[in-house]
C-alpha cells in the first residue's frame, strides 16, 4: 500500500526525472552541436546510462525505494550527488570550467533544496559541487585562478542560499504541522493531534504490554457561563482551567480539546487505579468548578479510539445523571 510519505517521495523522484530529462536534453543537443570536439560519444553514453538509472529508480516499487526515511534520504543523496559527479566528469572532459556544462552544477543543488528540503542533504550536494568545481579548476592549467574563484564563489553563494532556504522551509513545515495538531485557544492537542498520539500509544502498549487510560471530562455549567458572561469570559475560563489541569498531569500525559468544553487526557502506563488517581487530581484542579469525568482503559474497555471514547463518554454521562439525581433529591428534601 502506497503511503503519503511514499507518494511524496515518488513525486520528488518524478520531478527529479523531469528536471533530469530537460537538463540531459539540453546537454545532448550541445554534444551533438559540437560533435567535432573530443569525447562526444563517451559523454552521450554517460548521459544515456545515467538516464536509464534514473528511470529504474522511478520504476521500482515505492515501498522498496522509499520505505523508510533513511532510504528516502539515501536515494535522494545518490540521485543528486550522482548528478554532480556526472556534471563534473562531463565538464572535465569538455574543457573544465570553461565548458557550458559546468553551469549545470547549480541544478542538483537547487533541486535538492526545493524538492527535499533536507538541510544535511542540500549541504552535502553543495559541498560535493564545490569540491568538484575546485578539483576541476586545479587540474586545468588553461583556466586562471580568478575564473575558478568567481565560479566557486557563485556556487558557494547559491549553495548557502539553498541550505538557508531548506532550513527555513523545515521550520515552516514544523510550524504548520504544529498548528494543524493544536487547539489555538488552549494549546491542547486537537482531534487530529490526539488521534495521532493515540496511535503511538497503542503501538507502545502492544509492544510493552502496559495499558494506558483515557480520562474524558467537561465543565459543568459552562454553557451558562457563555450565556451570562459571554464567550470571551468562557474562553478565559477554559484557558485557566486547562492551565490548572496541566499542573496535576504527569509529564507523559497529553491533553486534547475535542470541542467546546470537552477534553480528554491520554495517560500512558495508567491502569484503572492510576486513572482514578488522575481523576481525583483533576477534580481538585477544577475546584471550585466541577466537571463530569469518565475513564476508559486500553485494552480492557476497547482497542480502537472510538471504542475507548464511547466507554469514557458513557462514564461522563453517568456522572451527569448521578449529579442530576442528587440535586433533584436535595430539592425534594428542602421542599
Amino acid at each position: 500500500m502506497e503511503t503519503r510519505s511514499h507518494r511524496s517521495s515518488r513525486v520528488n523522484a518524478l520531478g527529479g526525472l523531469l528536471v533530469l530529462t530537460v537538463a540531459f536534453s539540453i546537454s545532448a543537443v550541445y554534444h551533438l552541436a559540437t560533435w567535432g570536439r573530443p569525447h562526444r560519444p563517451a559523454l552521450l553514453a554517460a548521459l544515456g546510462v545515467s538516464y536509464l538509472v534514473a528511470l529504474a529508480i522511478v520504476a521500482l516499487p515505492p515501498s522498496l525505494v522509499f520505505g523508510t526515511r533513511r532510504r528516502q534520504v539515501g536515494v535522494a543523496a545518490f540521485w543528486n550527488i550522482g548528478c554532480v559527479a556526472l556534471v563534473a566528469v562531463s565538464a572535465a572532459l569538455d574543457g573544465g570550467l570553461r565548458s557550458p556544462i559546468a553551469a549545470m552544477m547549480f541544478v542538483p543543488v537547487v533541486f535538492a533544496s526545493v524538492s527535499y528540503g533536507s538541510v544535511p542533504l542540500v549541504a552535502a550536494v553543495g559541498l560535493a559541487g564545490l569540491g568538484s568545481t575546485i578539483t576541476i579548476g586545479l587540474l586545468d592549467d588553461n583556466v586562471g585562478w580568478a575564473h575558478v574563484l568567481m565560479f566557486t564563489s557563485a556556487l558557494a553563494l547559491v549553495s548557502g542560499t539553498c541550505v538557508w532556504q531548506a532550513h527555513m522551509g523545515r521550520q515552516r513545515r514544523r510550524q504548520l504541522a504544529e498548528a494543524s495538531r493544536t487547539d489555538p485557544l488552549t494549546g491542547c492537542l486537537n482531534r487530529r493531534g490526539f488521534a495521532e498520539r493515540y496511535e503511538r500509544a497503542v503501538e507502545e502498549a502492544e509492544r510493552t504490554g502496559v495499558p494506558f487510560a483515557l480520562v474524558e471530562f467537561d465543565i459543568d455549567g459552562f454553557k451558562e457561563v457563555n450565556d451570562i458572561y459571554g464567550h470571551e469570559a468562557g474562553d478565559r475560563l477554559l484557558v485557566q482551567l486547562v492551565r490548572r489541569v496541566r499542573g496535576v498531569m504527569r509529564n507523559a500525559d497529553e491533553i486534547a480539546r475535542l470541542g467546546g468544553d470537552e477534553f480528554v487526557i491520554l495517560a500512558p502506563g495508567a491502569d484503572r487505579e492510576g486513572a482514578q488517581a488522575l481523576v481525583e487530581r483533576i477534580e481538585r484542579a477544577l475546584s471550585p468548578q466541577t466537571g463530569s469525568i469518565g475513564v476508559a482503559v486500553y485494552p480492557h474497555d476497547g482497542r480502537t479510539l472510538d471504542e475507548l471514547y464511547r466507554a469514557a463518554d458513557a462514564g461522563v454521562y453517568r456522572t451527569k445523571r448521578q449529579r442530576w439525581a442528587e440535586r433533584r433529591a436535595t430539592r425534594r428534601s428542602d421542599a
